[in-house]
């Protein structure tokens, strides 16, 4: 598994670019880049497991819904997911289901940045040298 994100200037709003082996690297990896971006330290917290079910019409509509779906729980229902225990993304269809665990967030939870969405702006998700990239905007 190689995966990596780095975060990149943007005016008003959070970026990154992505790259890994395959789409459900590429989508674990985009999650993990965004629980950076939202939330401060995070441990010791008692897990719950919730599965998550997203339908689109081409991958970055899958990608930016599973993120804006993850962002949901966080601002919303004040739950943080924080372990993918399976992520499955069919590319044909462009279903992606995933059993995730998280918790309940209290005051103790820093939330860094309040992200209103994540966006199609330059989102363009290719495959290269057996390379999945894209990039990835959060508004702010």
């Amino acid at each position: 598994m190689s995966a990596n994100h780095n975060f990149i200037e943007h005016t008003a709003d959070i970026a990154f670019d992505v790259s890994a082996d395959s789409l459900e690297e590429l989508f674990l990896e985009s999650a993990r880049a965004w629980r950076i971006a939202a939330i401060g330290d995070i441990s010791g917290k008692a897990l719950t497991n919730l599965t998550i079910n997203l339908t689109a019409n081409n991958m970055e509509e899958l990608l930016v819904n599973f993120l804006n779906e993850l962002n949901f729980y966080l601002l919303n229902k004040k739950w943080l997911v924080i372990i993918f225990n399976n992520l499955i993304i069919d590319k044909t269809n462009f279903l992606l289901s995933a059993n995730v665990s998280g918790f309940q967030i209290d005051d103790s939870v820093e939330i860094k940045e309040e992200i209103k969405s994540v966006t199609y702006h330059q989102m363009n998700i290719k495959k290269a040298d057996d390379k999945f990239t894209t990039r990835v905007v959060f508004d702010i």
